[in-house]
């Protein structure tokens, strides 16, 4: 192979390598307008659950400024609270 031919085999190489990628890649799927508010509708109930869970999450948590906690505060405190409660029943166990 000369120069010339090597850098045509690399070109369509190169394009056909593209082509596999633009193929394995998901399109995303576009929506009409129905479909888009019942989504939105579904992902605000979706989110307002989820909120409904924190603030709950929230009130049993033993700490003073219990609405002023980012969810990931949230989190770790929860986790925080129940090894605490975990290692009290483990000492009432020995």
């Amino acid at each position: 192979m000369n120069n010339e031919e090597e850098s045509l085999y690399i070109i369509s190489s190169s394009s056909s390598l593209e082509q596999q990628v633009q193929s394995t890649i998901r399109k995303k799927r576009k929506l009409n307008g129905q479909q888009r508010d019942e989504a939105t509708i579904r992902e605000k109930h979706r989110m307002l659950k989820l909120n409904k869970a924190y603030a709950q999450l929230r009130l049993v948590l033993p700490v003073e400024n219990k609405c002023k906690l980012s969810r990931i505060e949230t989190l770790r405190t929860a986790v925080n609270y129940i090894d605490l409660l975990n290692q009290l029943l483990e000492v009432d166990n020995n």
